[in-house]
């Protein structure tokens, strides 16, 4: 009995095991596709943060004579914080994209499923907005940029598909925004 239970616990860490090891394949090939197209302008680090009911933003040591400009894609290594936006001489703001004003266009790797990205009520998650007649993507799928707004390069990783309703669905970001300590601010090569 203490071995049928000892098998089953086993089969499910396998399970998961090649469930994380299909994910880190895609990651790495995301990784390596974007370490090739992005062009870093400048490391920078978090000064403060304004976190408020209604505005995510953070301010990063780095402005206009570090060549940051706005609407700038701003990364971790975990993937895509925001954008930059009151860019002065030697500071910027990046608004994140867990504030309700950010949206971004995103696309999923499985099935290119493309859709907006919006900062959702609760502060953690991203929720979309995207027409009844695509396929809706599934939980456990992974979110990149598509690339297509123009502000942000394509296929940064953005996050995992944690719910989906029947008219859109739901982002956990894979960026902890409690610790954010460095950022980069990248551009398209």
């Amino acid at each position: 009995h203490i071995l049928k239970e000892e098998i089953m616990r086993l089969k499910k860490w396998q399970a998961l095991a090649v469930h994380n090891e299909s994910e880190n394949k895609v990651l790495k090939k995301l990784l390596n596709s974007t370490d090739s197209s992005l062009s870093l302008v400048k490391t920078a680090s978090l000064v403060s943060r304004n976190d408020f009911m209604f505005s995510k933003m953070i301010n990063i040591n780095a402005g206009l004579k570090d060549g940051i400009l706005n609407d700038m894609a701003v990364i971790n290594y975990r993937g895509l914080l925001g954008r930059t936006i009151d860019t002065s001489i030697s500071n910027s703001r990046v608004l994140l994209l867990t504030d309700p004003n950010s949206s971004i266009a995103v696309k999923t790797i499985s099935n290119a499923n493309y859709s907006l990205l919006q900062g959702s009520d609760d502060g953690i998650h991203l929720v979309s907005a995207f027409s009844k007649d695509e396929t809706i993507p599934r939980v456990g799928d992974l979110v990149v940029t598509s690339g297509s707004a123009q502000v942000f390069p394509s296929n940064i990783l953005v996050g995992k598909i944690v719910k989906v309703a029947k008219d859109n669905f739901y982002v956990l970001p894979f960026v902890d925004f409690k610790n954010i300590d460095y950022v980069q601010i990248v551009e398209n090569k």
